[in-house]
């Protein structure tokens, strides 16, 4: 068994993407007539960029502007995908047009472990700038990398799952992957974490626009001698705004090309005139919070409601240095909702209670909201007030919540204050609604019901009315009891908002984290009422959005509050047949007011070439983006959770694309595995897919809090939080290492170095880890630092200063000590490194211990996901066996879908197959 496991790791690690083969034939360009279902889960053609076809004829106007990166060190040398003599959008370096780009292929990959794959790429990217107009497909979403806007936005904004689009419907069919994009649209970036601002206020109808597509303006568009456009998705002529005439230059330059940003970058920020609020008799305001704190008796008793406290404290603390016109309120709630005056020329808080939660309304008119710069001291008065009324009057506790009633009381207070332009809920939960509306008492977790749908309509509609208002919510959820979570954070998955959930929540071990967390919540803020449209060269329209509150369909959706880790995932379908040779382009624009109550439009740009040749076609995938929305869609068609159903379905989907790659890209290749280098791993992340959380078999329990959590993970991580989820990162810190790894290359302390890949790379298997070892384990949540009895007590000491007991051993607050031993900085340096990639400012480091932590079994169970699991998944080495031979027999029996038939040849059969997918 382990001499063929080898073989077929030698296997993977040697593929060659230029064979040539049956498979390398040109796909007919004859016209055929689509079928009436065109794609339901992964049917969609997705862009790519065919690196050795001339694109589009069209000129680009702006001349990029060479910014100052540090490490991207000469291009010509070190960035194998630059050619010599172009610059940014086809320009020359003298900034003469150039209209045919050469680009050359992505860095193939030497593994198909997922370990060694991130460092390897981490490694490519130290020495060398990502150049957006010059690189094709994005490194990986876990590794740090300076990008330099050329016109075509940082992938790390919005990247696509191909870069070399399908010219038609049933070549994209025979690759059996989607044609999609992720955007996130305040994703950091390095090393100017900004996006550059347009002011379009001086024109009443705002920055210039496609009069049929509505497009926005950017570094593609056309301007002729006669003061018109060319927009360059839909390549209609129109007018230039009187206002906005430029003389253009003999090179077809716009005088003012270099003073206009949007002409210049691939993102940008608008200034927009009045016309785009969404009230036309109010203008914005800046952000307000309302801060919804329970006090029932359980809360009070774990001490959670306490940890509230302090997280509320920081948060306004924080608010006043960094958010300073941002307002406040706080509401409390048990059986009771507590209302506070926290008016500014007050001296002291003044309290209002509502003891009928099934009549909420507004004790006060003025007061509720307050500057917390004005108003500090009486919003001090508020926590120390319920501070004491939690620890003093213990007699007084009640053990019933109101949570729906106190849910409609913040949605009035802000609705009040902001007259219906909405607002921030940072809400904290313990205890399963039972008073009020929103009564969740006769809610049992009894294993009879089989789906995660919210079925409650009073929650389904005060969803509903958030998003009407403009109100997202965050909930923290601190409660190791059943609070059926299908219902009581339907508002939160609708609005997009975060779910934090505790289990065996415990104030010494969990408070740090909580309030870390809480203060996220505000820090991440970076806007409100959002609405995303996304729009694509003609040929290619929206299929869906995978958003809640337009119930993923290609409807825009609405984000009441925007956030840097929030990522949307489109699909898109054919409309017609795309010219090969030419670009392809896509842009987002998100409509929104920031924190300080300026209307602003962030258009985001960025495009792919058209290919009918297959294997250029696979040679270009975006792996990250592809696994990310075929895990949407299985979540977005649960239906009935039958997960043996399920892990099957997409058993036969990743058979069905490597069968398709074997067929027809694969050549002569024997007995061997074939797999494209762009999706060498996408196996091992469906296979730690089938077994999360999410699928675990449990007869008595169906919507328990751990499963509906690991669903929310999948649904709401961004790329890089939900790849290390997926496949945790291990890091070995008792082997010998070289003065460079695990040490920041730039200055900036960015790009971490890994040298020695080899042993930094450690595969997630128990049989991987040394009896004696200390590991550091990242899974996107918290850091593990696992070690045994038998690790070495001098190791633990320069890591830890700690010289005790390895079982009596407790990791203060969840950091490590700033010790300057050679591991404890390199172990910090690791932490720093996983908080950076996720955008995170606070990851726990929690020990994990056999036979010491309680909790080491079932965390090890989850971590170890190439081994066989408790539900009987196979092992990844058996995995890739089983993968092998259906491959081999669906080549022997012909099952695949072959070039040169028409489109209608196994079209159908696939849309039916994955209807449920």
């Amino acid at each position: 068994m382990m001499a063929t496991v080898n073989g077929l790791a030698d296997d993977v690690s040697n593929l060659n993407l230029n064979q040539t083969g049956e498979g390398s034939m040109q796909h007919e360009t004859k016209k055929h007539r689509r079928p009436n279902r065109i794609y339901h889960n992964f049917e969609m053609a997705g862009p790519s960029f065919d690196r050795h076809s001339p694109s589009s004829s069209q000129q680009s106007t702006p001349l990029m502007q060479q910014s100052q990166i540090p490490y991207s060190t000469p291009l010509s040398n070190d960035n194998p995908y630059h050619q010599a003599g172009t610059s940014a959008n086809g320009l020359g370096i003298n900034g003469l047009s150039i209209n045919t780009l050469t680009l050359s292929a992505p860095q193939p990959t030497t593994t198909h472990f997922v370990s060694a794959q991130r460092l390897e790429s981490q490694q490519t990217m130290l020495r060398r700038t990502f150049m957006t107009s010059i690189d094709s497909v994005p490194p990986l979403s876990t590794t740090q990398y300076y990008a330099e806007d050329q016109g075509t936005a940082d992938p790390r904004l919005m990247s696509l799952s191909m870069y070399n689009v399908p010219n038609d419907e049933h070549l994209r069919a025979a690759t059996k992957l989607p044609v999609g994009v992720t955007v996130q649209p305040f994703a950091k970036l390095i090393p100017v974490d900004s996006i550059p601002i347009a002011d379009a206020t001086a024109d009443s109808d705002g920055p210039m626009r496609c009069r049929r597509c509505r497009s926005y303006v950017n570094s593609r568009y056309q301007f002729t001698f006669d003061s018109k456009m060319i927009c360059n998705l839909c390549h209609i002529k129109s007018n230039v705004p009187v206002k906005q005439v430029s003389p253009l230059g003999l090179n077809g330059l716009r005088a003012d090309a270099y003073e206009r940003p949007e002409l210049l970058k691939g993102a940008v920020d608008f200034l927009v005139p009045s016309s785009y609020n969404i009230s036309r008799e109010n203008a914005p305001v800046p952000l307000h919070y309302v801060f919804l704190l329970d006090i029932s008796a359980f809360a009070n008793e774990n001490k959670s409601s306490l940890a509230a406290i302090e997280g509320i404290r920081t948060s306004i603390e924080y608010m006043v240095e960094n958010q300073p016109n941002c307002k406040v309120a706080i509401i409390a709630f048990d059986e009771w909702i507590r209302f506070f005056n926290i008016r500014a020329d007050l001296e002291q808080t003044q309290e209002h209670i509502i003891n009928d939660p099934k009549d909420i309304f507004l004790p006060i008119n003025k007061g509720l909201f307050a500057l917390p710069s004005e108003a500090m001291h009486v919003i001090q008065d508020v926590l120390v007030k319920l501070e004491t009324y939690i620890t003093d009057e213990r007699f007084l506790h009640r053990s019933q919540s109101c949570y729906g009633s106190a849910l409609e009381a913040a949605k009035l207070a802000l609705e009040a204050a902001t007259d219906n332009q909405g607002g921030k809920i940072i809400a904290c939960l313990n205890t399963l609604p039972t008073t009020g509306r929103g009564n969740l008492s006769l809610m049992r977790d009894d294993g009879l019901k089989k789906h995660l749908r919210c079925e409650d309509e009073f929650y389904k509609k005060l969803a509903h009315d958030f998003l009407k208002s403009w109100i997202g919510i965050d909930l923290f959820v601190t409660s190791t009891a059943y609070i059926d979570l299908a219902i009581t954070s339907y508002p939160v998955i609708a609005t997009s908002g975060h779910l934090h959930h505790y289990s065996n929540f415990n104030i010494n071990k969990d408070e740090f984290k909580f309030v870390n967390d809480i203060l996220g919540s505000v820090k991440c803020t970076v806007g409100y009422q959002g609405m995303l449209k996304v729009r694509c060269s003609s040929g290619l329209s929206v299929y869906n959005y995978y958003s809640e509150s337009v119930k993923n369909t290609d409807e825009d959706p609405v984000i009441p509050v925007l956030t840097r880790d929030q990522k949307f995932d489109v699909l898109f379908k054919y409309d017609d047949t795309l010219k090969v040779g030419e670009d392809i382009c896509f842009q987002a624009a998100l409509l929104y007011t920031d924190i300080d109550g300026v209307r602003k439009v962030r258009a985001i740009n960025t495009n792919a070439a058209v290919n009918s040749n297959v294997i250029e076609v696979f040679k270009f995938i975006n792996q990250d983006v592809v696994s990310s929305i075929m895990i949407k869609d299985v979540l977005a068609t649960l239906e009935d959770c039958n997960f043996n159903e399920i892990r099957k379905n997409i058993d036969r989907k990743i058979i069905e694309i490597f069968t398709q790659y074997r067929a027809l890209c694969g050549g002569s290749s024997g007995g061997q595995l074939i797999l494209p280098d762009s999706l060498k791993t996408l196996p091992m992340y469906m296979l730690a897919f089938e077994k999360s959380e999410l699928m675990k078999q449990n007869k008595s329990s169906s919507r328990g809090n751990e499963r509906f959590y690991d669903y929310y993970k999948l649904l709401f991580y961004g790329a890089s939080q939900l790849s290390y989820k997926l496949y945790p990162q291990i890091i070995p810190l008792h082997d010998s290492l070289n003065e460079d790894d695990l040490s920041f290359y730039d200055d900036k302390m960015q790009l971490l170095q890994f040298n020695n890949i080899e042993t930094l790379s450690v595969r997630s298997s128990h049989r991987q880890l040394i009896n004696g070892g200390c590991y550091l384990i990242f899974q996107g949540e918290s850091c593990f630092l696992w070690m045994n009895e038998n690790t070495n007590l001098m190791l633990i000491r320069d890591l830890l200063s700690y010289e005790g007991p390895i079982n009596q051993l407790d990791i203060f607050g969840g950091r490590l000590p700033d010790l300057d031993t050679d591991i404890n900085i390199k172990a910090r340096n690791v932490i720093k490194n996983w908080s950076q990639i996720i955008n995170i400012d606070y990851l726990p480091v929690v020990p994990l211990r056999p036979n010491v932590d309680p909790y080491y079994s079932h965390v090890m169970n989850q971590l170890m996901v190439e081994d066989k699991s408790i539900e009987l998944v196979e092992s990844f080495d058996n995995y890739l066996i089983a993968l092998h031979h259906d491959i081999k027999e669906n080549i022997k029996n012909d099952k695949y879908i072959k070039i040169g038939k028409s489109a209608e040849d196994g079209h159908e059969n696939f849309a039916q197959k994955f209807v449920h997918f």
